[in-house]
């Protein structure tokens, strides 16, 4: 049997002009919502970041006033943020909200262990593990700085106690021991503690040992007269 192809006529495709415009008018639906969210999240994590970044900076001057103000806005904030996401929880793991939940444990953090001298844990800031992590690294360097500006102020006790939670944080972290896919950027961030810890040791190592011999000295000229 002999088919002539010829004879064989194709019918126009037929596109059903009315159902693919509602294909569209639905996902264009879902984006503008994805947009709408996106510009909230993007506003809630600067103020969360803008506000734990004054409270931090206010730490160092000793304002308490300012500190305890810039927590409770950075608080609000993130509260906002995380009841924003709720419609999409995919977004928590964005960096946005990594990010500002980050900052926000640093803060928190450092006051905790600046003025009540104890640890912070995730559940008590309510914060992702991973965010949690981050903020636990990033609070040692503020202990650093803490430590150098009690160094400068003969205030040796209170740069021991920062250098001891900076031990502890460096000892906490090395504790997860899990590869990028899990826990990214984590062994950079231990590394990074080790040698702000290191730093912080050589430093206060020189500061008790010029304070001993100041005191050896003025000793000796009390003993002289």
């Amino acid at each position: 049997m002999i088919i002539k192809f010829s004879n064989i006529v194709e019918k126009p495709i037929e596109l059903d002009g009315v159902r693919l415009k509602k294909i569209v008018q639905g996902m264009r639906r879902h984006f503008d919502v994805q947009e709408e969210l996106r510009e909230k999240v993007l506003e809630r994590s600067r103020e969360v970041i803008r506000a734990s970044s004054r409270a931090i900076t206010a730490m160092h001057r000793g304002d308490s006033g300012t500190v305890r103000k810039e927590v409770s806005r950075a608080n609000s904030s993130l509260s906002a943020l995380v009841k924003a996401v709720k419609k999409d929880p995919a977004w928590m793991d964005s960096g946005l909200v990594q990010s500002a939940c980050q900052e926000y444990c640093e803060a928190r953090i450092v006051q905790a262990l600046i003025v009540k001298r104890k640890f912070l844990g995730p559940k008590e800031l309510k914060a992702p593990y991973k965010a949690y992590l981050s903020g636990m690294a990033d609070a040692a360097g503020e202990l650093r700085r803490y430590a150098l500006d009690s160094i400068r102020a003969d205030k040796v006790e209170a740069a021991e106690r920062a250098l001891g939670h900076m031990e502890d944080i460096l000892e906490l972290l090395m504790s997860f021991d899990y590869p990028d896919a899990i826990l990214p950027g984590m062994r950079r961030k231990q590394d990074m503690v080790r040698q702000v810890l290191e730093r912080t040791r050589g430093d206060l190592t020189a500061a008790i040992g010029q304070q001993r011999l100041e005191r050896a000295l003025e000793h000796a000229k009390r003993k002289a007269k």
